[in-house]
């Protein structure tokens, strides 16, 4: 139908172009042969013949683009299905080999989880669950933490086995770097260097962070994982998933506003159970309903259960005991320098009491200053009755070290955190007169002078010892192993 269209609409373009040509001759001859001839006719004439001839041309042009058009419109069309079959062809083979690769993949992940996956056990001939752990012996935990600005989060991983006891046997794989000091303790650590620290790209680090927790749960055979972070890795999840573990979130709340909550709304995508330690400035009924959905404990600290005398203390840390000692330490988001500075000069300037700062494993140099240096040790709350008073941030262990411990504080919040609001946790200590809060650098001097006379000092150690804050440490243990529990059923 469509040729037939064509054809008629050509045959009627060169009748029409014919007519024309015709008309145009007869008016020219009339006008040249007339007895009298006229000017415009012959004008006329010419000017139909003329237009006769363009439109003849422009027909000509036409029908040979057309059959241009028509024959490269067919090449392309036989040149596209030549590339889809090729394309069908390719596809069916990548597609081919993918499944080969995705199947190769995962048979060296199972068998790189260990004795985890039914599959991978019945291949293997173990069972799910080591014999020797089901025996009575105590649920294999894997702590796994990042590495955040201070060490907060595996310093509450170590208080969560220390006051587990025989209750768990726990190995910790942090991306801190103050892994070393930890281990030196006696925990069971293992370093993994963060993203940022090899400088890799983040495809490739997720890539090696993953294998790294293969192996560990090839040789540890842990029954669950407990994470302590902001965010939870997606090789975390992976691995979990993969192995057939539970994974435990153990998240610090108080998190500032403004903070991406978007894991913690679909935190049932990401892991299996999340335990949220308690904070002196927030509570389930004070926390944003987002956060209610968890299971709540007392706030966690590495406090021991009972408190070393100021002498043994002392003697301990090779300090006189003749002499009465401040702790500096500006670390976890204030850094080590100015505000160290300014806090050890205030000190010195406020009376007999001697300043003593720690090396810090967080930082790569040592920076000198004019007060006592002690070696970074681990727990250092354990000889925190040497302190007549402590400088610190106002980070969630340094305020909850000294809570549980009932130790006298001055406070630098700091606003460089990412999640933790420390502006709003030093304000709930200064309101129940648990401590002094510094405003800034500038004010670090007039707080501590205010800390060491005797009275305020007297008043605050008043209001500790009347809060009486549990450590909640020891609580957090069954909700780990109520996930590990799982895997022995």
């Amino acid at each position: 139908m469509r040729r037939l269209a064509r054809f008629r609409r050509r045959g009627v373009a060169v009748v029409a172009t014919a007519a024309l040509v015709v008309v145009s001759a007869a008016v020219l001859t009339l006008g040249l042969v007339a007895t009298r001839p006229s000017a415009w006719l012959v004008f006329a004439g010419v000017l139909g013949v003329l237009v006769s001839v363009g439109v003849l041309v422009a027909v000509a042009v036409a029908r040979v683009s057309v059959r241009t058009e028509a024959r490269l419109r067919r090449r392309i069309e036989r040149l596209e299905a030549t590339v889809q079959d090729t394309r069908a062809k390719a596809s069916r083979h990548e597609w081919v080999q993918e499944q080969a690769l995705e199947r190769i993949e995962r048979t060296s992940r199972e068998a790189a989880a260990g004795a985890t996956q039914a599959a991978w056990a019945a291949w293997r001939g173990v069972p799910l669950v080591d014999p020797v752990q089901t025996a009575g012996a105590s649920p294999r935990v894997l702590f796994v933490t990042s590495n955040g600005g201070g060490m907060g989060h595996i310093a509450r991983c170590a208080a969560v086995l220390r006051h587990a006891g025989s209750a768990l046997d726990g190995r910790i794989l942090t991306l801190s770097t103050a892994a070393s000091t930890v281990a030196a303790a006696g925990y069971d650590v293992t370093y993994f260097p963060s993203q940022t620290t090899t400088g890799v790209s983040q495809d490739r680090w997720r890539r090696q962070f993953t294998r790294r927790l293969l192996d560990e749960i090839a040789e540890y055979r842990p029954e669950s994982i407990v994470f302590d972070g902001t965010w939870v890795y997606p090789s975390l999840t992976d691995v979990a998933d993969l192995a057939g573990l539970p994974l435990v979130w153990l998240r610090r709340g108080l998190w500032r506003e403004g903070t991406d909550l978007t894991q913690v709304r679909s935190w049932r995508d990401h892991v299996t159970s999340v335990i949220v330690p308690g904070d002196i400035a927030e509570t389930r009924e004070t926390a944003p309903e987002v956060f209610r959905d968890a299971t709540w404990v007392d706030p966690v600290s590495l406090a021991p259960a009972s408190l070393m005398p100021r002498g043994k203390a002392l003697a301990s840390l090779g300090l006189d005991p003749e002499r009465r000692y401040a702790l500096v330490q500006l670390s976890g988001g204030n850094g080590d320098g100015s505000a160290t500075a300014a806090a050890v000069r205030a000190v010195r300037d406020a009376g007999d009491i001697v300043p003593v700062v720690v090396r810090s494993p967080l930082l790569s140099a040592a920076v000198a200053h004019d007060a006592t240096t002690i070696e970074a040790r681990f727990p250092l709350v354990d000889v925190a009755g040497a302190w007549e008073f402590t400088v610190t941030g106002a980070g969630y262990n340094s305020v909850h070290e000294n809570l549980h411990t009932g130790t006298p504080g001055v406070y630098l919040p700091s606003a460089a955190t990412i999640t933790d609001d420390q502006e709003r946790r030093a304000a709930a200590i200064a309101d129940r007169g648990l401590g002094l809060v510094a405003t800034g650098v500038d004010d670090l001097p007039h707080r501590i002078a205010e800390i060491v006379r005797r009275e305020p000092l007297a008043e605050i150690k008043r209001a500790l010892s009347l809060n009486t804050l549990p450590n909640g440490a020891s609580s957090t243990v069954p909700a780990v192993t109520s996930a590990s529990s799982s895997i022995r059923a």
